[in-house]
C-alpha cells in the first residue's frame, strides 16, 4: 500500500486506447462518471499485451478526465472535450498489492483541478467489485477500447521486460509506505454543527439516536453501494437541515457544519454502526475540510475505523461525489 505521487503529464504520450463517455443527458438525472475518459497505457504494457492477450505484473494505466464543452461544431452536434478536470490511475502489482483482487489498486487525485499531489488506493470495494464483475479481461474494460480488442487478436508485440528498471521505476512511481490511509491528514477545528465532531461526543450521540430527529431521512434500508462494511449490506442516510438545504438548492459546495449520518446494518437487519461526515471549513481542500468518522460497533466507541478531519481511506472514495457527497437527492 501507501500514497502514490501524481506523475508528469508525459503519460500523454503513450499508448491511447479510447475515450468512453456517459453523459449526464443519456443518465439522469446526473451520470455517476459524466467526464470523457481518456485512457493511456504504457507501451511496454501494450506491448506485452499484444504479444500474450495478459497485462503483465507492473502494469499502469491512466485515465484522464475531460469535460464535456461544446455540444455542437462544423460537423455537426455532439459531445466535444472541454478541459481538463481530473487523473485517476490504476496499477497492477502482485507484491504491493497482493491482497486486492487481481493485484490491482486504483488511485484518483480528484475530479477537478488542481488535483491533488498524492493519492491512496480506493478500498477493495469500491472499485475492484466492478472491475471483477464486469471486465473483459484481467480487472480491464476491453470490450470498450477497440485498440485493446485488436491488439490481442493480432499477437504481435514483443513479451515485457518486466524486471527491467526503467519498468520497475514506472510501477514504483514513488511510492510512500509510510502512509496509512485510516489516519488524519488535517487538526479537525472547532465549529457549530448539529452531528458533534469531539469523538467521544459523537459517539454517544450516535447511541442515543439524536440524528433521529432530522427530518430528512431515507425512508427505509438499502444495499450499499459503497465500502461500508461491505458493498450490498443494508444501510440509511439522515441528513441536518444545513445538509438537506445544500442539496435541495444544488449546490456546488456545501456550507461549513452540514453533515451525513449512515447507519449500517448486518444481513441480518441489525444496526453495527455508523458513518459520518460533517463539512468544517468553507473550503474542503481535498478532503482535509471534512471530518470523517466511522466505527463498526454501537456499544464500543474506542476502535473506530476512521475518525477526523482528511481521512484518505474515506476521502479517496467520496472525491467523485458533488463536493465530496454521494448521496442521491431526493431522498428515497
Amino acid at each position: 500500500g501507501g500514497a502514490l505521487i501524481r506523475p508528469d503529464v508525459r503519460y500523454r504520450e503513450w499508448v491511447y486506447v479510447g475515450t468512453p463517455l456517459t453523459p449526464n443527458a443519456l443518465n439522469p438525472p446526473e451520470a455517476p462518471f459524466p467526464e470523457f475518459h481518456n485512457v493511456y497505457i504504457h507501451p511496454d504494457d501494450f506491448d506485452h499485451w499484444k504479444n500474450t492477450g495478459t497485462f503483465p505484473d507492473g502494469t499502469v494505466i491512466v485515465k484522464e478526465l475531460v469535460l464535456v464543452g461544446a455540444t455542437n461544431a462544423v460537423s455537426g452536434n455532439g459531445y466535444f472535450q472541454g478541459e481538463f478536470s481530473g487523473l485517476e490511475i490504476t496499477i497492477k502489482d502482485s507484491e504491493r498489492f497482493k491482497d486486492e483482487p487481481g493485484y490491482w489498486a486504483y488511485f484518483s487525485y480528484g475530479h477537478s483541478y488542481p488535483l491533488a499531489d498524492t493519492s491512496e488506493a480506493f478500498p477493495t470495494a469500491a472499485c475492484n467489485a466492478c472491475h471483477e464483475a464486469s471486465a473483459a479481461d484481467d480487472f480491464v474494460f476491453t470490450q470498450f477500447y477497440p485498440v485493446l480488442r485488436a491488439a490481442k487478436a493480432a499477437r504481435g508485440g514483443r513479451v515485457l521486460n518486466t524486471e527491467s528498471e526503467e519498468h520497475q521505476n514506472l510501477a514504483s512511481l514513488m511510492m510512500d509506505k509510510t502512509a496509512d490511509i485510516t489516519q488524519p491528514t488535517a487538526d479537525t477545528p472547532i465549529i457549530e454543527s448539529a452531528i458533534p465532531t469531539e469523538v467521544g461526543e459523537l459517539f454517544k450521540y450516535l447511541q442515543e439516536a439524536t440524528y433521529k430527529q432530522f427530518t430528512a431521512k431515507e425512508s427505509s434500508n438499502h444495499p450499499s453501494l459503497g465500502p461500508h462494511t461491505k458493498v450490498g449490506l443494508p444501510v440509511r442516510v439522515f441528513l441536518d437541515p444545513k445538509m438537506d438545504a445544500s442539496l435541495k438548492a444544488d449546490e456546488a459546495t456545501h456550507p461549513e457544519g452540514a453533515g451525513i449520518v449512515k447507519e449500517m446494518y448486518d444481513a441480518d437487519g441489525n444496526l453495527q454502526g455508523w458513518a459520518v461526515m460533517v463539512k468544517t471549513a468553507a473550503d474542503s481542500e481535498a478532503g482535509k475540510g471534512w471530518f470523517w468518522y466511522e466505527i463498526t460497533s454501537t456499544t464500543d466507541g474506542s476502535s473506530p475505523v476512521a475518525a477526523g478531519n482528511g481521512v484518505p481511506l474515506c476521502s479517496g472514495c467520496h472525491t467523485i461525489g458533488k463536493d465530496f457527497v454521494l448521496t442521491k437527492y431526493p431522498l428515497q
